[in-house]
């Protein structure tokens, strides 16, 4: 399995980076060219900036539920999900999302492959 370090240095895939909040610490090119987002406009911001509003429920039961427990259920295995970019639209993308402590906090990296050209 990838450690968050690895794939921060993903260069073909789009990559998200998020702390414990759920807020975005990194963002690689191949993401601000599918997404449309410049690093600096999306560094800061929640997760559910790219997330579907018919998600966002979810992803906070998901989310909260992983910070009590420590217990992945959509962790380390490839996720058909729809990711949301700057102009609104959803695009259908792959997901490999994988959990890792830092300095005693966790971090969450993702990889974000889109399905459709």
């Amino acid at each position: 399995m990838q450690t968050i370090d690895q794939i921060k240095h993903e260069n073909e895939l789009p990559v998200l980076i998020a702390d414990c909040q759920g807020l975005i610490v990194y963002a690689n090119e191949p993401f601000n060219l599918v997404f449309g987002w410049q690093t600096d406009e999306i560094l800061g911001h929640s997760l559910e900036s790219v997330i579907p509003h018919s998600y966002h429920d979810s992803h906070h039961l998901g989310f909260s539920r992983f910070a009590m427990t420590e217990q992945p259920t959509l962790l380390n295995h490839p996720l058909k999900l729809m990711a949301v970019t700057k102009d609104g639209r959803e695009i259908e993308s792959e997901h490999f999302i994988i959990a890792e402590q830092q300095q005693g906090q966790w971090m969450f990296a993702a990889t974000l492959r889109p399905l459709h050209s």
